[in-house]
């Protein structure tokens, strides 16, 4: 089974059905465990229970993470090899949901790493666009970064934007563009 990482189209589904087999795989372990431990020892106070209830913290760390993803959704897949076929080789991210600890989850669908910018699109009408762009410029000032941040909602004008933009290899571009990818993915789930 190969893996998809942050960043790439497809990882928000197989992430959910990951986290889905893992929430199961965890709930059977720890239904089996009690189930083992009150039939061997006709009590519920034993070390199978223990080991049961210590196992509810992965679970529910699981949980956690599976409920902030469920409600979002990959953009279809004629947008995103329309997207691909216009940045060519160019440092394009989709798929990043970005959370933070005094707003809602930051549903960025496509992230584009320029030399003039980061170039962010989101379908998501209810983003406050000010403080997305003021959220991935702090992480990215903190890592030692700068980069003009733009958040388009526009699909029209995301596209027109991104077809202006002179072309930028990621084999051979500047590696401050590389970098500024992978802080946008670790600010991801």
């Amino acid at each position: 089974m190969f893996r998809l990482n942050k960043g790439h189209y497809g990882y928000l589904n197989r992430r959910k059905k990951q986290l889905m087999i893992q929430v199961g795989v965890i709930l059977f372990g720890i239904i089996v465990l009690v189930v083992l431990g009150y039939f061997s020892t006709k009590t519920r106070k034993n070390l199978l229970t223990v080991a049961a209830v210590v196992s509810a913290l992965p679970l529910a760390n699981q949980l956690v993470v599976l409920i902030a993803v469920w409600k979002y959704r990959s953009r279809p897949k004629d947008e995103y090899e329309e997207l691909s076929a216009l940045v060519g080789n160019g440092i394009l991210d989709t798929e990043l949901i970005m959370t933070s600890k005094n707003d809602r989850a930051m549903e960025i669908n496509y992230a584009y790493v320029h030399e003039k910018g980061v170039f962010c699109y989101s379908g998501d009408k209810k983003l406050e666009t000010k403080k997305v762009e003021e959220y991935i410029s702090q992480y990215l000032d903190a890592n030692g970064l700068k980069a003009d941040v733009f958040l388009i909602k526009d699909w029209k004008n995301y596209r027109n934007r991104l077809s202006s933009l002179s072309p930028v290899d990621r084999k051979t571009c500047d590696e401050k563009l590389l970098k500024i990818e992978g802080v946008l993915r670790n600010l991801a789930i």
